[in-house]
């Protein structure tokens, strides 16, 4: 494990946690992310085990000054993030421990953005109002399609009634927060169903829509039931019509494209996820989870009984729970930076990127943003670097430069 005990320069203070729920009902014939779907009878054992590992963590990443993390850090959290698997299979007093333990470790600044992810068969109004009361302010629901028959090939475990009621009972439980994911490209889907989802969204007042285009990830029912080859079923011109057709009309009504996969009304954009596209820190707590703290990346734990058994140990040391990925050079981070910059819509600043790193954007990568400029991906204005439409549609030939 690398010694981050003095403060790198140059990287900013870390204020967001991340927490990984991996528990799931079922898991979605899609899905590729650490989740256990039968292994709900430990979720109180695993909570247990979170709350251990946060406040271990304080002491595990501190320079010697008590307020002070390897990064710098000053307490409090501005954002906090719960992510899975499936956290609204919590226990709102659960969630309400976790976030105890965040304050007492290091804090949660007044207004910080507290996020849960919600399977819509998962939750109700007095559930969500439970979730409200420990704290959550804004709600991720994974709703993916309102077509019945859709949601059926994605596996998922509700229905399209289940679905409207979740975002229903969201609002009546006070949420004004809302997030829904929106999955396009699958097969069967038609452009009515698309267009009748997001119509419901748009009636609901949703302030936030995530897109995301199916992806056949190897080692998933669906991989193995469409031969690993979307594009047999969908092509790629009907994944962008589909794609486009959402972006227009969200435009239409006021959201701001604001990143490749999401769309907010002004004021909503996540602050968690762009938190990411800055190329900043934050702690990761739980099994499997990614960290990034001073210019060490690494992970968790990847199973759970792993994680568990870690947890148990007298006294729990760092190298029994996290494991180093990299140590990214001044290089590596300068192509991160870049690289993430580019999914926004605000793109990469020049001051900020000289900010960041001392030099000017233009002496680290001119080759590589004139090329892409010339091909008409990359465009300059107000002291910034941005893709074009063209380039939100083939962003990963950008992306590929900064690899």
């Amino acid at each position: 494990m690398a010694d981050l005990s003095a403060v790198t320069a140059g990287i900013p203070s870390v204020s967001s946690a991340y927490i990984h729920i991996p528990f799931c009902v079922r898991k979605c014939a899609y899905c590729d992310f650490l989740s256990f779907p039968s292994c709900v009878d430990q979720i109180g054992e695993y909570v247990d085990a979170v709350c251990n590992e946060v406040l271990l963590a304080k002491k595990w990443f501190s320079s010697g000054d008590s307020d002070t993390d390897a990064a710098g850090s000053q307490a409090p959290l501005r954002t906090i993030y719960f992510g899975g698997g499936t956290p609204s299979l919590l226990s709102p007093s659960q969630v309400g421990r976790i976030l105890e333990a965040l304050s007492k470790a290091y804090g949660i600044s007044e207004g910080c953005e507290i996020t849960l992810e919600a399977n819509p068969g998962t939750v109700d109004e007095e559930k969500l109002s439970g979730f409200r009361e420990a704290g959550i302010n804004r709600l991720s629901i994974g709703i993916q399609s309102l077509d019945d028959s859709v949601l059926k090939t994605l596996g998922r475990i509700h229905d399209a009634e289940t679905a409207k009621r979740a975002v229903i009972d969201a609002k009546a439980a006070g949420f004004s927060n809302i997030s829904c994911d929106m999955m396009l490209g699958i097969p069967g889907q038609t452009m009515k169903s698309v267009q009748d989802t997001l119509s419901f969204f748009l009636e609901k007042e949703i302030p936030h829509i995530s897109l995301y285009s199916l992806i056949l990830e190897e080692g998933t029912p669906m991989y193995a039931r469409y031969g690993g080859d979307i594009e047999k079923y969908v092509t790629q011109e009907e994944d962008r019509e589909m794609y486009h057709l959402v972006i227009s009309a969200l435009k239409e009504n006021g959201f701001i494209h604001y990143e490749i996969s999401n769309m907010a009304r002004p004021g909503f954009e996540s602050r968690h996820n762009s938190m990411y596209w800055r190329a900043e820190p934050y702690y990761a707590f739980g099994v499997g989870a990614h960290y990034y703290i001073g210019s060490e990346r690494g992970r968790h734990a990847e199973t759970l009984d792993e994680y568990l058994s870690a947890m148990k140990n007298s006294p729990v040391k760092k190298e029994d729970v996290l494991f180093t990925e990299e140590i990214l050079s001044e290089e590596d981070r300068k192509k991160e930076f870049m690289m993430l910059g580019f999914r926004t819509r605000s793109g990469v600043g020049e001051q900020a990127f000289f900010q960041r790193f001392k030099v000017n954007v233009e002496s680290a990568f001119g080759a590589e943003i004139e090329k892409e400029i010339k091909a008409g991906l990359v465009e300059f204005s107000d002291g910034a670097y941005r893709l074009t439409e063209k380039g939100f549609d083939l962003a990963n030939q950008v992306f590929m430069d900064y690899v």
